[in-house]
């Protein structure tokens, strides 16, 4: 009898701790650990581009191996938590450069940088920086308890136009969350996701693919599932050390549907998710024979369906 009532403060406890929002046990047994392959990945570079009324939008995104114990002196201190540190002697950094240019607004440029571990997608750190609208610079620290983030931002529009390095208005943030209660056995990073669709094996399977990503401020579920064979339009320039292919045609690709449910967290308000830019009906088509993603969309907020494709991949051969 004192056992279950033990068992009933502690449950009660957890509860009342996250605020009545304990993970749905319906997905969380699905998350599992990833299992990915670097070596399937063939790109070391990726440019895209979409072009309609409303904006013009370009992304580049370049993957490379940097040695872990660089890696480390690169890193933010978090005074909270247990790092997530890398895992094996290379982590690997992913850097993502978009340009969003509105027709009837200024251009937007933000710059992305993460490093994780390649075996598992598991996040170390991330540098966000955004110029022209809304400025800042945001840069994270992954720990097993949850993100540290150093935000800094202009206080005013004569700050704006100066170097991040001048700008006065800073604040620090943990975002804390229980891996083991919510069920995520390592937490990635949303811009990752165009790494693990490349490095796992997902093509080969039409069993849904579940993991934890964080997004600005908060955890979400985010599932990647295969939804069929599509026939889509290709135009882009295959480059190795060797060589430049041009490709054009159709190709049946895979398409991958990423959707994401927000997770357990503090925050008043759950945040919307995004990748690439993308807030709803997120696609990736996958070159089954290449592994190449060829194209992301999805819906844009105040822009509406953008379809990002890609012209330019650099292989690694």
């Amino acid at each position: 009898m004192i056992f279950r009532k033990n068992n009933l403060i502690l449950f009660l406890l957890i509860f009342t701790l996250y605020g009545g929002k304990l993970s749905s046990p319906a997905w969380a047994k699905s998350i599992s650990p990833l299992k990915l392959d670097a070596e399937r990945v063939p790109w070391t570079q990726l440019s895209f581009h979409a072009k309609n009324f409303w904006v013009d939008v370009s992304t580049h995104i370049e993957l490379k191996r940097v040695p872990a114990s660089k890696v480390e002196a690169l890193l933010l201190a978090s005074p909270k938590g247990a790092p997530v540190r890398p895992v094996t002697p290379q982590a690997f950094q992913m850097t993502i450069n978009t340009t969003i240019d509105p027709t009837f607004r200024s251009p937007v440029n933000i710059h992305n940088r993460i490093w994780f571990n390649p075996v598992n997608a598991a996040s170390l750190g991330r540098i966000r920086l955004r110029r022209g609208d809304d400025d800042f610079k945001k840069t994270y620290r992954f720990t097993e308890q949850g993100v540290f983030r150093h935000r800094i931002e202009p206080k005013n529009k004569k700050e704006a136009s100066l170097a991040p390095e001048k700008w006065t208005d800073i604040k620090d943030n943990f975002y804390p969350f229980d891996p083991e209660l919510i069920g995520c056995p390592y937490v990635s990073e949303r811009s990752l996701l165009i790494y693990i669709l490349s490095a796992a094996a997902i093509s080969m399977s039409n069993d849904p693919l579940s993991l934890c990503v964080f997004g600005k401020r908060q955890l979400h579920h985010v599932q990647l599932q295969k939804k069929g064979i599509y026939p889509l339009r290709v135009n882009y320039t295959e480059r190795t050390q060797q060589n430049d292919t041009h490709k054009e045609g159709t190709i049946n690709a895979i398409k991958i549907a990423i959707s994401a449910e927000p997770m357990a967290s503090d925050l008043k308000e759950a945040e919307n998710f995004s990748f690439l830019g993308f807030h709803k009906d997120i696609s990736i088509y996958i070159d089954p024979a290449s592994n190449l993603p060829l194209q992301a969309s999805g819906i844009i907020s105040t822009v509406g369906k953008v379809k990002l494709k890609m012209f330019e991949a650099q292989i690694n051969r």
